[in-house]
């Protein structure tokens, strides 16, 4: 891209985004976008897995992951894969058409566990990837958004869940497991401390609580529960608490200090703190903006 292109789409503002349709399910948020070329600035460290599927013509996008750069030419159906924990800033040349998809991290796990007991799985980034099944998922979502719902809440959950699998068997990283690499935590610990956690989110957790849980000493439920998750215990609970603090912000029937306390922090200040150094912005700007 020149200088004089750029600075033709430093003129553009993401307020220009236009959402053609959103829908919420219980671990899945879908939306559709159009967006003149526009050049979005870094974001926080993401809190959910992304998939972002071009339905429209192809452009030119350049693209900072974690300080690491890219160059492509999307492609009608390419389709961009952004891991929990990344960072992300990206400029494009020309009007988009665009699916967001946000994936629950702790939905995406559960459906790890379940797909092989032999294999370990990582969703790793990965640019311009191309899914003849996943291409048309993404084009059945626009018809049901441009029909307003007509299939039901059961047939979005059946086409994100047919999404989920396929991205996962075909576009994540597998690993055979070895004697070496049994240094992670095994699959019945590590569902066990997910759903702990996933259940007393209220709860000021302890890791001595967490290990007798997952049946090993808390100095080596640290160590194994990076290795097995990629993220650290702390960060795992914090993005936790933040996910179910955005779902409750959305449901607008209770007061954000009443939310502080659900999902198990001590201060209003605390909460604010954290929510927004995770989402970029307040807990009550992000309810305002839904």
């Amino acid at each position: 891209m020149n200088e004089d292109s750029k600075n033709e789409v430093l003129l553009a503002s993401a307020s220009s985004r236009i959402c053609l349709g959103k829908t919420k399910l219980d671990r899945f948020i879908v939306k559709h976008f159009q967006q003149p070329a526009c050049e979005l600035p870094e974001s926080c460290l993401l809190t959910e897995h992304r998939i972002v599927l071009n339905l429209g013509s192809s452009y030119i996008v350049e693209q900072w992951y974690d300080g690491c750069y890219q160059q492509n030419q999307m492609n009608p159906g390419n389709f961009t894969i952004l891991p929990i924990g990344m960072s992300r800033r990206v400029i494009w040349d020309r009007p988009i058409e665009f699916l967001l998809l946000e994936l629950d991290p702790v939905y995406v796990q559960k459906t790890i566990l379940e797909l092989s007991d032999h294999h370990q799985l990582e969703l790793v980034p990965h640019h311009k990837r191309n899914d003849s099944l996943i291409y048309q998922i993404g084009l059945a979502l626009k018809t049901e958004f441009q029909s307003q719902g007509l299939g039901g809440k059961l047939y979005l959950e059946s086409l994100m869940a047919t999404l989920t699998v396929q991205l996962l068997r075909h576009h994540a990283h597998w690993t055979p497991i070895t004697q070496s690499s049994l240094s992670g935590l095994s699959k019945y610990q590590l569902r066990q401390v997910i759903d702990y956690i996933s259940s007393n989110l209220d709860q000021e957790l302890s890791l001595d609580e967490l290990a007798t849980i997952a049946q090993t000493s808390k100095y080596y439920l640290i160590r194994l529960f990076k290795r097995s998750m990629g993220i650290t215990l702390h960060r795992y609970v914090t993005t936790c608490r933040i996910e179910k603090a955005k779902q409750l912000l959305a449901e607008r029937n209770l007061s954000i200090v009443e939310i502080c306390h659900l999902v198990g922090f001590q201060s209003q200040s605390h909460f604010t703190h954290l929510f927004h150094r995770h989402v970029g912005t307040t807990p009550k700007v992000y309810r305002d903006s839904l």
